[in-house]
């Protein structure tokens, strides 16, 4: 399989900051904020609400990437995978910095490694973790 580009599926990604702290270029950027929890178990004796994290922005500026894949590696929720889909040629640099609805837009075609089809936007995070 030829790794054309890397694809995002939001609904998975945690805001983890696994994949900038890891990539060894900085290409990736992760804007997140926090919100509380309506999904928590509440609990009588805790002392603040839960939050989670929720994605605001996810950027790869695919101009410095070297298509290492240890982003991908390093996901723990496979929310970034390697995709089929293929990537345009001859853009600039400007044009190279790929967002959230860039990422998300190569999905309807995507396949992961293993040939299994890419979840599509519009689906609920699968909870499927790496082994």
């Amino acid at each position: 399989m030829n790794h054309s580009t890397i694809a995002l599926h939001p609904a998975s990604c945690t805001s983890c900051m696994l994949c900038v702290r890891e990539c060894p270029d900085w290409c990736i950027t992760i804007d997140a904020h926090s919100e509380a929890d309506p999904d928590a178990p509440t609990y009588s004796n805790s002392r603040r609400e839960s939050t989670k994290n929720v994605l605001d922005s996810f950027t790869i500026d695919f101009g410095q990437c070297m298509w290492c894949g240890i982003c991908i590696d390093v996901c723990p929720f496979d929310a970034l995978f390697w995709s089929d889909a293929e990537m345009p040629a001859g853009q600039s640099r400007p044009q190279l910095i790929y967002g959230l609805a860039e990422l998300a837009a190569s999905l309807p075609s995507a396949r992961r490694d293993d040939g299994s089809p890419a979840p599509q936007l519009n689906e609920p995070p699968s909870g499927r973790r790496k082994k």
